[in-house]
């Protein structure tokens, strides 16, 4: 892995630079990476730079995204994901000007190759913002394969086996019959048995999903050997009960797969986009701590719990109106089918049906 830039090379490179220019004209723009290369999920650091006059004030992209995005853990920039702000900071040039920058940790899960044409930076005076764009940055990304790994192997061939041997392997298929049908008689007589009990009804999904949530806030969230296996256990609930309230297959779909079947299902004129949007960030903040080792602070973790609560009340809630619409026209169907002529009753015999 090569390393970049050093960051007090690259402010010596930007005062250089506002020195030789015009103060009218000294706005400059940098994008630095702290790697050449990195495999899927691994961090790095990526600075922004900008050398302006010193009037204005810089604004960077974390402060440019819209305010219902601030919460969130983490944004993207192309195909970077920004994890978060590592510094960020400036210093007045003494020939006049000013140089700000920021270090965002960041990820990527991009193959081949991750780029961002260009990373927005602000400039601010007045309530009056000019905004333009770094230049692009490209990172390298490594395949997780080694480059010395075997080659895949023809088959090999058969075993041969002595005629000798057929009569055990014969007599070891029969045992292995008469073993498998006392195993299915076995089997019958348990599954008559099950049958005649009384079988429970079902929990509704909205009630386990409740109770499931419950029991995983009585986690101790400070155990850090915890962590993991509690974003397992919160995701599950959150999959399964949307696989149970939608039928749509949760459990067995990545969250980008997830998420196309909900939108091209009924399911995506049934929930709104705020639900949507909430499924989306819960799912992918869970992926990260899963799969990136993404280290939530402790009240963060709490706070996914309540997220995910509130995901599941407004699915549950958008199912039981979209419930209620349905049997409301249900209802003015028959009722409208019972008050038509005769003649046009002939054509709903279900009304008919209804009124007996």
């Amino acid at each position: 892995m090569t390393l970049r830039m050093s960051y007090p090379k690259m402010l010596l490179w930007m005062a250089l630079s506002l020195a030789v220019a015009p103060l009218a004209m000294a706005q400059q723009y940098e994008t630095h990476l702290s790697v050449d290369s990195v495999t899927v999920g691994d961090r790095f650091e990526l600075t922004v730079v900008v050398g302006h006059d010193g009037v204005r004030e810089a604004v960077f992209p974390h402060d440019l995204i819209p305010d219902s995005l601030q919460g969130a853990a983490f944004f993207t920039l192309g195909d970077f994901e920004i994890l978060g702000v590592r510094g960020e900071g400036g210093r007045d040039w003494p020939g006049g000007g000013r140089i700000d920058s920021v270090i965002y940790e960041a990820t990527t899960f991009a193959l081949d190759t991750a780029r961002v044409a260009g990373i927005p930076v602000g400039l601010a005076q007045n309530g009056d913002t000019l905004t333009a764009l770094s230049p692009p940055a490209f990172l390298r990304i490594g395949s997780l394969v080694p480059d010395d790994a075997a080659e895949i192997q023809d088959l090999a061939e058969l075993a041969t086996f002595d005629r000798s041997w057929w009569p055990w392997i014969l007599g070891l298929l029969a045992l292995a019959g008469v073993l498998y049908g006392l195993w299915r008689w076995r089997q019958q007589q348990e599954e008559e048995v099950v049958e005649n009990e009384p079988s429970e009804p079902a929990i509704p999904p909205y009630q386990e999903a409740l109770e499931r949530l419950s029991s995983l806030q009585k986690e101790d969230f400070a155990d850090p050997g915890r962590i993991k296996p509690f974003y397992v256990e919160l995701t599950d609930i959150l999959r399964t009960y949307v696989g149970r309230r939608t039928h749509v297959p949760a459990l067995e779909s990545t969250t980008r797969e997830l998420l196309d079947r909900l939108r091209s299902s009924s399911s995506g004129t049934v929930l709104p986009d705020d639900v949507m949007n909430e499924i989306d960030n819960v799912l992918t903040h869970s992926d990260l701590v899963k799969f990136a080792d993404l280290r939530p602070i402790l009240e963060q973790t709490r706070e996914m719990v309540d997220q995910t609560r509130t995901v599941i009340e407004g699915t549950e809630s958008a199912y039981r109106e979209e419930e209620l619409r349905r049997e409301r026209e249900r209802r003015a169907a028959i009722e409208a089918a019972q008050y038509a002529p005769a003649g046009a009753r002939k054509d709903h015999p279900e009304s008919e049906t209804e009124e007996v």
